[in-house]
């Protein structure tokens, strides 16, 4: 499957790449510098696009899937997104209907322990309702903080956290997206997830 992953920091779009490579999946990204693309290529990304205007047009080009991190031009840090931009997320996302792509998984700026006040900051909530209601095959998750930790592969599907599971670590965010792309039973799902006890395959699984 040829994916395009968009948006997020280096530290979770790296794993994200490394983890479609490992899967046998050919994936597609931007950058913002030819040294960045560089980088990018040695960790197994097939093809990298250099930011500018038509960046995200050429990178839909033959293109099977999206895995969208909100929040989310290619250098936002996975921190900022507050500064989400609702309307360009859903411009983006109509560009890539248009082109007949089916297949999205939507990593959401929302976080289960956010108030109802902060998720409408800049609209954030609006894309996923968009995504809903749209043509596309789609998996929308949110998350709690994400933080730089070593991925156990084990997670807690729920619609709340609390001071006891109110982070999940980069690496296993990154293998839920990965592993929804081809999972049916995650198809036109919305859900949560923070750090647990269940393998990520278990988990999907039971949704």
């Amino acid at each position: 499957m040829k994916v395009f992953v968009y948006g997020g920091s280096e530290r979770l779009g790296d794993h994200i790449l490394k983890q479609l490579d490992e899967k046998g999946h050919e994936a597609v990204t931007v950058a913002e510098t030819d040294n960045r693309a560089e980088a990018l290529g040695q960790i197994g990304t097939t093809e990298v696009i250099i930011e500018g205007k038509d960046s995200f047009t050429k990178a839909l080009d033959d293109v099977d899937a999206i895995i969208y991190i909100a929040g989310a031009s290619p250098g936002t840090g996975d921190d900022q997104d507050a500064l989400v931009d609702a309307d360009t997320v859903v411009k983006s996302l109509e560009e890539a209907e248009q082109q007949g792509i089916e297949r999205i998984v939507y990593l959401s700026p929302v976080h289960l322990d956010e108030s109802d006040e902060s998720k409408k900051t800049g609209g954030k909530d609006q894309p996923e309702e968009w995504i809903k209601e749209s043509g596309f095959d789609y998996t929308v998750i949110r998350s709690v903080k994400r933080v730089s930790k070593p991925g156990h592969g084990k997670i807690d599907i729920t619609d709340s956290a609390d001071e006891d599971n109110d982070e999940i670590p980069y690496e296993d965010v990154a293998a839920v997206l990965v592993e929804a792309l081809d999972n049916k039973n995650t198809l036109k799902k919305t859900f949560g997830m923070t750090k647990g006890k269940t393998s990520i395959k278990e988990a999907l699984k039971d949704l």
